[in-house]
């Protein structure tokens, strides 16, 4: 009894595998962008309000690096929160930025 034959045809298998790399690069920045948007939240969470400027400072601004690669910076320009993660507020503890960056998985 003969052997089976079994024979594919690949076509544009370069284009396909272009696109899934292309697809697959969307749903990791989109990943690394939702987890921009958490820490911010989780930040602005547990920073200390007197009038609430420290807290309203969280933003973040989501980009791509040259290379495709989703990146971001999470920043509050409030004068103030350099003594707030100091420790000057009682509601928060000292470094209350690095441990919440810590906690959500952010620093190592």
């Amino acid at each position: 009894m003969a052997k089976p034959i079994i024979s594919l045809e690949v076509v544009n298998f370069d284009k396909e595998l272009a696109r899934i790399k292309r697809e697959v690069a969307e749903i990791g920045a989109m990943e690394t962008h939702a987890r921009i948007d958490y820490a911010t939240e989780q930040l602005r969470i547990v920073t200390p309000v007197d009038t609430g400027e420290a807290r309203r400072g969280w933003s973040n601004t989501k980009t791509r690096t040259i290379f495709g690669e989703a990146a971001g910076t999470i920043r509050n320009p409030v004068e103030h929160i350099e003594y707030l993660n100091n420790g000057s507020s009682r509601q928060a503890p000292k470094y209350f930025i690095e441990a919440v960056l810590l906690t959500i998985g952010e620093l190592t």
